[in-house]
């Protein structure tokens, strides 16, 4: 009819089912999309994290998680300087970017873990923008620079231990031949008849003195100029126990009591036993040295199929915790070098000592400590036979 218009065609049922069709082809493309980035991010080894441009983080991949100690579900949506409270370099590097648009990067972080320590960390921030430039965001790129620094120690610490070597061999002999005058000389006046018995107080004293600083010269030249370990299977617990028992007096007189955690199904590792037991005797008597008031000296062991710090290894752990003062963190950066000591009349070399014997075999060494709680030394070193099955159950604490 004249002035009336007509209402357009409804949509056929094939047109609505071509349409549900691609919709549901766009759907699925825009699914594996997101699955594909997901398991992009997911196989990478740094961390990522990605930030909103109100600072709120919208995701962290799994390295990240594995590095903080924290699920991802816990960081979603919360802002960014919540969640790093404690890491200043980390909160600037994320405001640079916002502000400049520029990538910044620190390759000397430091990143707080959950359980409170502290990773060596490098860290990148860099601006995400969509085709016209907008800003969506930043990415925020963190890798565990852990490793690199333990390698960078370990080359120093031998650089200074070669330098080390080269002086003790030239002068060890030339200390050696004074030494055995002034001890030969004492014994002599010693020997007088005319000698006053006065005075044998001194002369005891010198001999005393001098057999110390040979005894020094011994320990120099043993650790300057290592022979090298004699390897052979042999069995942890046996060692251990026996130490202990060398030890029983002493530490029953300084009111210790020795628990021992022993992983039963532990297999032998490949050491040098003499080497090995001038390890564990050093660790020993340190943490008896440490209890003045007495307490538990605690001597676990464990196996750990894919130890990180022994090149994916496995490996035997054993610890040795005292309940004594501890020490605190820039103690522990130098417990290791040589002739550092906190101990009245200590030479600074036994600790060292106990890092190049189990450096020699291959393992690693670290000491943690809560200052007025107490020390851990923990020890990884080979296993005799890294085919050796070892039950799920080994990997939790045994008691002996």
């Amino acid at each position: 009819m004249p002035g009336r218009s007509e209402k357009p065609d409804a949509p056929s049922a094939s047109k609505l089912k071509e349409v549900r069709r691609q919709c549901e082809e766009l759907s699925a493309s825009i699914e594996s999309l997101r699955a594909y980035y997901e398991d992009l991010l997911g196989s990478l080894q740094d961390g990522i994290i990605t930030v909103e441009p109100d600072g709120r983080i919208r995701s962290i991949n799994q390295a990240a998680e594995e590095l903080m100690g924290l699920s991802a579900q816990m960081f979603h949506g919360r802002p960014f300087e919540q969640v790093f409270p404690n890491d200043r370099s980390l909160r600037e590097l994320v405001r640079k970017t916002m502000e400049s648009g520029r990538t910044h990067a620190d390759f000397d972080a430091r990143l707080t873990r959950q359980d409170g320590s502290h990773v060596v960390i490098s860290a990148v921030s860099s601006l995400i923008s969509d085709g016209t430039g907008q800003a969506r965001g930043i990415v925020l790129a963190i890798r565990d620079q852990t490793g690199i620094r333990e390698l960078e120690e370990r080359l120093q610490r031998s650089d200074r231990l070669a330098a080390l070597g080269t002086v003790a061999a030239g002068v060890a002999h030339e200390i050696r031949n004074p030494l055995a005058g002034l001890r030969g000389a004492a014994q002599l006046l010693e020997g007088e008849p005319d000698f006053p018995p006065a005075l044998s107080e001194y002369t005891s004293v010198i001999v005393k003195e001098v057999d110390r600083l040979g005894a020094i010269v011994e320990r120099l030249l043993s650790f300057a100029t290592p022979r090298g370990p004699v390897l052979r299977s042999c069995n942890l617990h046996e060692i251990l126990d026996s130490l202990l028992f060398l030890e029983r007096v002493p530490l029953d007189a300084a009111h210790i009591a020795v628990q021992r955690q022993y992983d039963p199904q532990l297999p032998d590792i490949l050491a040098d036993p003499s080497e090995v037991r001038q390890l564990f005797l050093n660790l020993i008597r340190n943490a008896a040295e440490a209890m003045s008031d007495g307490g538990d000296l605690t001597v676990r062991t464990r196996y750990e199929r894919s130890a990180k710090r022994c090149g994916g290894r496995s490996v035997a752990v054993a610890e040795i915790l005292d309940q004594g003062s501890g020490f605190d963190p820039e103690i522990e950066r130098h417990l290791f070098t040589p002739f550092f000591t906190t101990k009245e009349g200590g030479t600074g070399l036994g600790l060292a000592i106990c890092l190049r014997i189990v450096e020699d075999h291959g393992g690693a060494m670290e000491a943690t400590s809560s200052p007025g709680r107490g020390s851990t030394f923990r020890v990884w070193l080979p296993l005799a036979k890294q085919s050796e099955a070892v039950s799920p159950h080994n990997e939790s604490w045994g008691t002996a």
